[in-house]
């Protein structure tokens, strides 16, 4: 009897064994935290997230050398595809960011464990951070967790609501921007979101939603409404900026009337062809895209041959236009009437291009402002603005 016990015991502890071997290898394998499962990981010394946000405060950077856990509810995760590598988790009134090593599985409402060992708190341009984490060290301890965002003003930002999930009511982007996506195709997208009292009065105070252009969502148009946004604020130290990180869209809803009145929407066309060629505002969303006809009307020229379009006093928009700079760029817009270089694409007119397009330009030709142009090139940022590069076929009407 006692012969069999042991045969039996021994069985169940290889089984064991064999069973947390292959959900552990699996774990691993799909960078996906077992769900209340933890093989190895000691606990060790357990901080709280304020605490770690004093430790950054104080020390700025701080490496984990001996066993420690920290835990939280999954606040954002990668699923839309705004956030990379990344997920922010929150506990009480406190939030932190978690930058890892790979992506993960972790799913927003998710209670985990993070095991801190081998890790560095430390921040990303003012945020603080949760580095060098491998997925692996997070246990999921439960799920479908509920957490409520912080209802607050513009106004109300300030470091205590650092990494937090929050809700901003009765906002809307600027009217200038309403006919842009999210983020363009080669960049991140960033627009000022501006808030309004119920009586339209604008509160004095911005956020800028910051979208990546890897988001699910990032070619889909900004809305033209007034309403409410929910998201993950962070803050940005080099542009001394407070950013907002959308989860997902279904977070976003702006559907009533916009304080500010809206501009003509110009909805993009085309398909790139000669005989179907994108129209401006579908040229913005495409940028990265080679060899393609765009077409728009001839409305100024950049004055700088290099670095970053800042300001009007930088572009051309009537005549003179006596810049050297003017005989090697053209600016084109849907709208013959456009000012606003955020609704242009500059296009770079090469001398050395077979078809002589840089004699059009309007330092030599000032008439040609408020024609049509449809060219062929390379649609890239040109002068920190969407433009095209390589242009060379072209029709002038």
């Amino acid at each position: 009897m006692l012969k069999s016990i042991r045969k039996y015991g021994i069985l169940v502890l290889v089984a064991m064994v064999v069973l947390s071997s292959c959900m552990d290898k699996n774990a691993r394998k799909n960078n996906y935290p077992v769900p209340g499962v933890d093989f190895t990981l000691p606990v060790g010394q357990v901080y709280t997230i304020d605490t770690l946000l004093t430790m950054w405060k104080l020390e700025g950077t701080h490496k984990f050398t001996q066993d420690a856990s920290v835990y939280g509810v999954v606040i954002a995760d990668e699923t839309s595809g705004n956030l990379y590598k990344a997920s922010f988790i929150q506990d009480g009134n406190n939030a932190i960011e978690l930058y890892m090593k790979s992506t993960s599985g972790l799913r927003i409402g998710d209670s985990v464990r993070v095991y801190l060992k081998g890790a560095t708190l430390s921040e990303y341009s003012g945020t603080p951070q949760i580095q060098d984490l491998n997925p692996n060290n997070i246990t999921i301890l439960a799920n479908n967790i509920n957490i409520e965002p912080e209802e607050i003003s513009t106004l109300d930002v300030n470091s205590s609501y650092i990494c937090h999930l929050v809700k901003f009511n009765h906002v809307e982007f600027a009217a200038a921007d309403r006919n842009k996506t999210y983020a363009p195709t080669d960049a991140y997208g960033q627009f000022i979101l501006n808030q309004y009292d119920e009586n339209c009065n604008l509160v004095d105070g911005s956020i800028i939603v910051r979208t990546s252009n890897y988001a699910s969502f990032a070619k889909t148009q900004l809305p033209q409404g007034n309403g409410s946004i929910v998201g993950i604020l962070t803050y940005y130290s080099t542009g001394s900026a407070w950013q907002f990180t959308i989860r997902s869209l279904s977070e976003v809803n702006m559907n009533n009337d916009p304080c500010e009145e809206n501009v003509i929407v110009i909805n993009p066309e085309g398909s790139g062809t000669q005989d179907d060629p994108y129209n401006i505002a579908a040229a913005i969303i495409n940028q990265g895209v080679e060899a393609q006809w765009i077409k728009g009307y001839i409305v100024g020229s950049a004055n700088i041959a290099s670095g970053n379009i800042e300001n009007d006093s930088q572009i051309s928009w009537n005549a003179p236009f006596n810049d050297a700079a003017n005989a090697a760029n053209l600016i084109l817009a849907d709208n013959p009437n456009e000012r606003d270089i955020n609704n242009c694409v500059v296009v770079y007119l090469p001398s050395n291009a077979a078809s002589g397009i840089r004699e059009i330009n309007l330092k030599d030709h000032p008439g040609n402002l408020g024609k049509t142009l449809k060219v062929k090139g390379n649609l890239k940022t040109y002068l920190g603005k969407p433009g095209m590069k390589d242009s060379n076929e072209y029709s002038l009407n």
